[in-house]
């Protein structure tokens, strides 16, 4: 198989699976939309199996190491710009709710411990890769 021919069907099937992805994601936000939430889980689901049926069916390997290198630095600024912005946002909503000027609704709340979590498992994680 010649490189280019095999860069097309990488680039094909990995097409494929975004868009099983995307096709499963906007089907749960259009389901659920019209009432009908455990079909839009449904199509959510399915979305996401043609993504992995895609990736696990396929003789050709579909990411590299560069693949590999651009994760990971995407997802080392993706982590330091979303911290930053906590570090900023958290203590700010708290004193706009002490002084009256702005009540954050209470998802708000929910939405903070659920990143908190998460930054505790980071932590956990990151500690034990380092130190095992």
């Amino acid at each position: 198989m010649s490189g280019s021919s095999r860069q097309a069907r990488i680039r094909r099937y990995r097409r494929l699976m975004g868009g099983s992805v995307l096709a499963g994601t906007l089907g749960f936000i259009s389901a659920e939309s019209v009432g009908y939430p455990v079909v839009g889980v449904a199509l959510y689901w399915a979305g996401f199996a043609g993504f992995l049926a895609v990736w696990q069916g396929t003789s050709v390997p579909l990411f590299d190491e560069r693949d590999r290198a651009l994760e990971r630095r995407a997802i080392a600024l993706a982590a330091t710009v979303f911290t930053l912005g906590m570090i900023l946002l958290w203590p700010t909503m708290v004193v706009l709710s002490e002084i009256d000027v702005y009540t954050p609704p209470p998802a708000f709340d929910g939405a903070l411990l659920a990143i908190a979590v998460q930054s505790g498992l980071f932590a956990l994680t990151y500690g034990w890769l380092r130190y095992r």
